[in-house]
């Protein structure tokens, strides 16, 4: 299944890309936090399910693509994985003027249980997805234009 998210900072392209290493060791933390509000909106939504405790994210080198600087993601549950899906995604930041920066995460998951979980994702689990990364996305978002200028 496809998710996307797009933001956008109030901060250069040069500027976020030193301000993403400053934040990098709390990208993690925010991932099991929007993780976890998107497992209380799965037990609204779908099956009881027990809540996952942390998240793994891993984030590659950034790459210089036609489309801007792109960090690969991998986001997994910790424990539980039978459970929760993966998240393959890039991170992509494009300049857009000198003074702003477009985030975007574009990433597939594959529904845990099968075929049975790829019609739980379509009756309204993939709104957890969207909703995790719509949350990690922010809190990026806000960390990037938050952070101290780079000398």
């Amino acid at each position: 299944m496809f998710v996307q998210h797009v933001t956008e900072v109030e901060c250069g392209l040069a500027d976020v890309e030193k301000n993403i290493d400053l934040v990098r060791g709390s990208m993690g933390d925010w991932a099991d936090i929007a993780y976890r509000e998107g497992e209380r909106l799965r037990a609204r939504v779908g099956p009881n399910q027990k809540l996952a405790r942390a998240v793994d994210l891993k984030i590659g080198v950034a790459e210089i693509h036609a489309s801007g600087l792109v960090y690969p993601i991998q986001w997994t549950a910790a424990d539980a994985t039978v459970l929760f899906p993966e998240l393959n995604a890039e991170l992509i930041l494009t300049k857009n003027g000198p003074h702003r920066t477009v985030l975007t995460l574009k990433g597939n998951y594959q529904p845990p249980l099968g075929a049975l979980g790829r019609l739980a994702d379509r009756a309204g689990l993939g709104r957890v997805a969207e909703a995790t990364v719509r949350d990690w996305m922010s809190r990026l978002a806000d960390a990037l234009s938050s952070a101290p200028s780079p000398p």
